[in-house]
């Protein structure tokens, strides 16, 4: 048999996981590149031994793989931009180019959950994942949560259902991703720097909804214009059946699915009339009762009993970096947020503290959208805001354009650092000093992670500093 020859771009957590997929493949030749240098990537010398002995040929610090065309198949990671020359080279040349997501999709065997949207995406995804734990399934939960679903190809007789949580980069380049319910959870302003307009944004954010087959369900925010725009542009086109859409709403008592405060009225399928508790104090704020509807009416699409959903969210405590509250120096309480990564998410993050005033740590690599919906917002809550990393003197400006003569003390800083002590000295007691950046961790850090981490470090030393 000849061999097939299949090119990875892009060498973060989800190429890795292809290499070593492929390479279980029976005559399949893999070659992997990266602009970026080794010691610059995740990959770590124990890893990149393992796959180099296995067979694997690297191509690192360009893109630079010689002829496209002798390749079968190209396999592109998520966070590698769709109009590299390489990948503009292969197109013209007819090379296919399927992303990761599509590639692990053709290749697994089980129900899918996804969500995406532009908030609130992780939350949603490990709240359904603990539920489906709780209903006794043996879910992986994984995608762009940080476990790539070619995981659940390398290790398939693990799994009864993939639970995904999916991005715009990873659907673009996802041509038939069909999963059985797709939850798109809101669609704001962000990654402006790689698409041409909100408007292509959107749309990469709502196209597996038109791949869907009769007995897949769609679960939409009903209160999300956007969303609720495109959806039924589809159905007037023809393109989807209404009755296949599910949505959830703050303010309408006749969607599928009512948040009445902490309580979720049903009108869905044999659980019409009835509802659950959202009730879970490590939830904070409006957005995360619309993360668990959504969460809810994904789970009973599926067919899970609502009492064993109550439970699952009874009990659920969010992940790191997400409004996490880190402790409490003379008064002052630190929250990390550093997840926050555009300005929807500041929003939600400043709308949890009614009636406290909070220093806004806002900054990092700017993503092109703009910041006067967080501006106008920080007007009512803000005593003051502390600007760091690349995107301060744009952030700044937009302040000025906004609001000239603001009352809210605005401070720069080169870096987190500088900027967490400027508020870390200002907060007085009963105020907040929240990472809530708006931006991407790209210029500093490796990630929102890393970023988030840095911050919890600080409110150590700071803590230390003042007993």
């Amino acid at each position: 048999m000849q061999k097939r020859k299949v090119l990875v771009v892009g060498l973060g957590i989800s190429g890795i996981a292809i290499c070593e997929a492929l390479l279980k493949e029976p005559q399949t030749e893999v070659t992997a590149t990266d602009s970026k240098p080794l010691q610059h990537l995740e990959l770590s010398d124990k890893a990149f031994k393992r796959l180099s002995e296995a067979g694997c040929r690297f191509v690192l610090g360009s893109n630079d793989v010689g002829n496209v065309d002798e390749f079968d198949e190209i396999i592109v990671s998520p966070g590698v931009p769709l109009d590299i020359p390489l990948l503009n080279e292969a197109r013209k040349r007819g090379v296919p180019i399927v992303g990761e997501l599509e590639w692990a999709w053709r290749r697994i065997n089980m129900p899918v959950i996804a969500v995406t949207g532009t908030n609130g995406k992780t939350t949603t995804t490990e709240l359904i994942g603990a539920v489906m734990k709780l209903w006794g399934k043996r879910a992986f939960v994984g995608g762009n949560i940080g476990v790539p679903l070619t995981q659940a190809v390398i290790t398939h007789d693990l799994w009864e259902i993939a639970v995904l949580e999916v991005s715009s980069f990873q659907l673009d380049t996802a041509d038939s991703f069909a999963p059985d319910i797709f939850v798109v959870l809101n669609i704001t302003e962000d990654h402006l720097d790689r698409y041409p307009s909100f408007e292509a944004y959107a749309t990469s954010k709502m196209s597996p909804i038109l791949r869907q087959r009769k007995g897949q369900w769609a679960i939409i925010n009903g209160d999300d214009e956007t969303i609720v725009r495109i959806a039924r542009e589809f159905i007037s086109r023809g393109e989807v059946e209404e009755d296949r859409l599910l949505f959830w709403s703050r303010h309408n008592p006749t969607a599928h699915g009512f948040i009445n405060g902490d309580f979720l009225s049903l009108r869905i399928g044999s659980n019409h009339g009835t509802g659950i508790t959202l009730a879970n104090d490590r939830l904070k704020g409006n957005h995360n009762r619309e993360n668990m509807a959504a969460a809810a009416l994904a789970c009973l699409a599926f067919g899970v009993p609502p009492s064993v959903i109550e439970e699952a969210f009874k009990n659920f405590s969010p992940g790191h970096h997400r409004i996490e509250w880190v402790d409490r120096v003379n008064g002052v309480d630190f929250y990390d947020d550093s997840k926050a990564t555009n300005v929807d998410a500041v929003v939600r993050a400043l709308e949890c503290f009614e009636g406290r005033k909070v220093w806004l740590l806002l900054g990092g690599r700017d993503k092109g959208g703009s910041y006067e919906r967080l501006l106008k917002e920080a007007r009512e809550r803000c005593r003051g805001i502390c600007l760091f990393g690349e995107a301060r003197h744009r952030i700044l400006e937009a302040i000025r354009n906004f609001e000239p003569d603001s009352s809210i003390e605005i401070m720069e800083g080169e870096d987190l650092e500088e900027a967490f002590a400027a508020a870390a000295k200002r907060a007085k007691p009963g105020e907040v000093v929240l990472l809530s950046p708006a931006c991407s961790s790209f210029d500093q850090y490796r990630s929102y992670a890393e970023r988030g981490d840095h911050f919890k470090q600080l409110v150590k030393r700071w803590k230390i500093l003042n007993n």
